[in-house]
C-alpha cells in the first residue's frame, strides 16, 4: 500500500466522483480508477458503493479513510521535521485533550513556547477517551492529556500537580441545590448525566460512589459535558463531572455540589511509550515537565 494510493483514494472520498478527483490530481480518469482498483484488490474489500453520479464509502472505506488521514499527517510531519535544517525550531504540536480547568497550566506551557518559539503551531483535537487514546497511538497527535483513572497502556505520562473534584451540576430550582455538598444518598434515584467512558460500567460508577445498582439511575450519556449540561437545564437530570467545566455564575441555572466524602480527578500528560519525537514536541515536553515540578499552588488559588 503505497502513499500516492492512499492520496488518491482520499480525493476519491471527497470529491465523491472519479472524474472531478482525477481534475484535482491532475492525472488521468482511468489511471485513477486503476489505482483505486488495485487498491481494493490489495485490501480484499470494496471501498466505493458505485452509482451513475457518485462514489459513496462502504464501511471498509470510511475504515481505510480515517487510518489514511492519520498515515498522510503522520507522514507528512515527518518529512517536514526532517527537512527543519534551522536553528530556530518549528513545526506542529498535535494534543489531545480531555476538559479539566487544570488545563490552564498547560496554557501556561504553551504560551512560554509562543514566546520563545513562535513558530511553532499547536493543535487541539476534543474527543471521547477511546478516540484520543485510539489517535496517539496511531500517531496522529503527539500528546493525550486524560482524566484518571483510565485503562490504557504502552504510555509515558506525568501528572499535572493539580486536582479537581468530582460532584454534580443540577439546576437551582431542584431541591438538593439548597445544600453545599451531596452525599451517596442524594445520588440514590436521582436521574444521572454522564460523560461516558468506555471501561466504566454501571457497576463501576455504582462501587465508586456508593449507590445500589438498582438505583442507579442513568438518564443519559455522551461524550461533550456541554451537551450533557443542556440537558440539566431542562432539568433532565444532573451532571455527573468535575468542578469549573461548566458555568454556574450569574445568570447561569446550573449550581455545582461537590460530592462527600471528597473524590478527585488527576490529570496526566500522556504521550506513546517509545515513540520517537520531533525537536518540537521535545522542547515542549520538557518545558511541561518543568512547569509541573515546580508548579506553586498558591499562585493558581
Amino acid at each position: 500500500m503505497e502513499l500516492n494510493t492512499l492520496r488518491y483514494f482520499l480525493a476519491v472520498a471527497k470529491e465523491e466522483n472519479m472524474t472531478s478527483a482525477a481534475g484535482s490530481l491532475h492525472i488521468s480518469q482511468p489511471a485513477l480508477s486503476y489505482q483505486i482498483a488495485r487498491l481494493e484488490e490489495e485490501t480484499g474489500k470494496s471501498l466505493f458503493i458505485r452509482t451513475n453520479r457518485r462514489m459513496t464509502l462502504t464501511e471498509e472505506g470510511m475504515f481505510l479513510k480515517s487510518r489514511a488521514e492519520e498515515i498522510i499527517s503522520l507522514c507528512d510531519e515527518t518529512l517536514k521535521d526532517m527537512q527543519n535544517e534551522s536553528e530556530d525550531i518549528y513545526g506542529d504540536i498535535y494534543i489531545g485533550a480531555a476538559e479539566s480547568r487544570s488545563l490552564t497550566l498547560l496554557a501556561e506551557v504553551i504560551q512560554e513556547i509562543r514566546n520563545s518559539y513562535p513558530h511553532i503551531v499547536f493543535h487541539f483535537y476534543s474527543g471521547n477517551y477511546d478516540d484520543v487514546y485510539a489517535r496517539m497511538n496511531h500517531g496522529s497527535i503527539d500528546f493525550a492529556v486524560m482524566v484518571e483513572p483510565f485503562g490504557f497502556q504502552n504510555i509515558e505520562k506525568i501528572y499535572f500537580p493539580l486536582k479537581d473534584r468530582v460532584g454534580i451540576y443540577i439546576h437551582h430550582d431542584h431541591p438538593l441545590a439548597k445544600k453545599t455538598s451531596v452525599t451517596s444518598e442524594d445520588l440514590n434515584d436521582l436521574p444521572l448525566l454522564l460523560t461516558v467512558r468506555s471501561y466504566m460500567t454501571p457497576e463501576d460508577y455504582s462501587e465508586e460512589f456508593h449507590i445500589p445498582l438498582e438505583r442507579l439511575n442513568i438518564a443519559a450519556t455522551g461524550n461533550l459535558i456541554y451537551n450533557m449540561s443542556l440537558l440539566a437545564e431542562q432539568k433532565t437530570g444532573a451532571v455527573l463531572s468535575l468542578e469549573g467545566l461548566v458555568h454556574t455564575g450569574e445568570n447561569s441555572p446550573l449550581v455545582f455540589l461537590p460530592y462527600e466524602p471528597v473524590i478527585e480527578r488527576r490529570l496526566v500528560f500522556a504521550w506513546k511509550q517509545y515513540r520517537p519525537l520531533s525537536r518540537a514536541c521535545e522542547v515542549f515536553l520538557e518545558a511541561f515537565r518543568r512547569k509541573a515540578e515546580s508548579f506553586k499552588p498558591e499562585s493558581h488559588n
